[in-house]
């Protein structure tokens, strides 16, 4: 019941305080695991492919120091964003250990948790961000753009397809009442808010939940060997989407709303600086430290970027070829674990969480955010506790608790 509290906590804080989700996930596999082993003096089981792949980028975020554009904010850059990926383990282990058939009665208080994160944001953006104010401290007079809520709407959209399998064990009773509230309360928040990604990762998550075929092996070595092929050529792809749509970036107000413009913009000149170096590319959080990019100023006005607002052009610019190799090789393992999850309805939904949470690290915030990386890290310990074993029935799992 803890664990379930906790992790429903997460879609709530992700509204107002959403930066606190780089350590959410870290404390509660922290506090948990050591409860786990000094109080019920039980092993942890340690992912190894997580470790693993965590440790490999690790040394390939020190290494890029080496050769980055400023050496000591990148060496303090990859020390931070290292220390979260690997304590992040704790939480993923923490999920691979705990026993599914123990926490299944408390499974219906992450769809209320979403529920009441959908409502919450649906008030704010309806009535002035009034509650925003108050919590952060903003006085009536005070002028802001509601876009501070987008990323909590993000956390919202992929919590929704995380309650999904929690649904899906329960009794038809609860399971649809909990899916239509759950469903009218996220798109009753998407109506008001000013997030195009969230809007349209929504829509692509139920159009996949629906008709993406995961009975087939095929499908998932089409959806690997694309999304392998497409971060290599990444600097094509730029390419011919910045030559062929930038002069139609802005006709229409759902594309200008989306800042379509600003982000085919920002792509092009990335990676064309990357391109000057692109074995090694130039470091962890290289753009933040480019002086000024050379660009035709058409939709971005300034010279600097935070970061590229796409994953690709993020690792070509920082690591080059390596680092895609890398990151490729990572991804491909992530979807080769999805593909062994013998649930059916499980290995839809994660497919699903699997494909937006690309689509969103495609087009909005940079790939070494705290928040947004501990987000990544939640996401994957949910998947791989929901998706590591079968659920038994309750007199079964009654019959084995009193064999225990």
């Amino acid at each position: 019941m803890i664990f379930m509290l906790l992790i429903s906590l997460t879609p709530i804080l992700s509204i107002h305080f959403p930066r606190f989700l780089a350590f959410w996930p870290l404390l509660i596999g922290l506090g948990m695991s050591a409860w786990i082993i000094f109080k019920h003096k039980e092993k942890l089981a340690l992912s190894k492919t997580y470790f693993l792949s965590a440790g490999i980028l690790s040394i390939l975020f020190i290494a890029s120091a080496a050769w980055s554009i400023a050496p000591a904010d990148a060496f303090e850059d990859a020390m931070k964003t290292s220390a979260l990926l690997l304590f992040g383990g704790l939480f993923i282990s923490l999920c691979k250990t705990l026993d599914l058939n123990i926490v299944k009665p408390y499974f219906w208080l992450f769809p209320v948790s979403v529920i009441i994160a959908a409502l919450i944001c649906t008030f704010d953006l309806a009535t002035d961000m009034s509650l925003y104010r108050i919590l952060h401290h903003k006085t009536e007079t005070d002028i802001f753009n509601s876009s501070v809520m987008n990323r909590g709407v993000v956390c919202t959209v992929l919590s929704y397809f995380i309650a999904l399998i929690f649904i899906k064990d329960m009794d038809a009773k609860h399971k649809y009442l909990l899916l239509g509230g759950l469903t009218v309360s996220v798109l009753a928040m998407l109506a008001l808010t000013q997030s195009q990604s969230g809007q349209l990762a929504f829509g692509v998550g139920l159009a996949l939940a629906l008709i993406f075929p995961q009975r087939y092996r095929i499908s998932y070595y089409l959806l690997g060997g694309g999304i392998i092929l497409g971060m290599f050529l990444t600097p094509y792809i730029v390419s011919i989407l910045f030559a062929d749509l930038i002069g139609h970036a802005e006709e229409t107000s759902w594309l200008q709303d989306a800042f379509v413009g600003n982000r085919l913009e920002i792509w092009d000149f990335v990676i064309k600086y990357a391109m000057h170096n692109p074995l090694l590319g130039y470091g962890i959080e290289a753009t933040r430290y480019v002086p000024a990019f050379e660009h035709d100023y058409l939709y971005h006005k300034e010279a600097t970027i935070l970061h590229p607002h796409n994953f690709a052009v993020q690792i070509w610019m920082e690591f080059g070829l390596l680092g895609t190799l890398i990151c490729a090789t990572i991804m491909g393992l992530f979807v080769k674990h999805i593909s062994l999850i013998d649930n059916q309805t499980t290995k839809r939904a994660v497919t699903s969480l699997f494909i937006i949470t690309l689509l969103f690290a495609s087009m909005t915030y940079g790939l070494w955010q705290g928040w947004w990386l501990g987000e990544f890290i939640f996401i994957m310990g949910i998947c791989v506790s929901l998706s590591k074993n079968p659920i038994t029935a309750p007199s079964e799992n009654l019959t084995t608790q009193t064999t225990k």
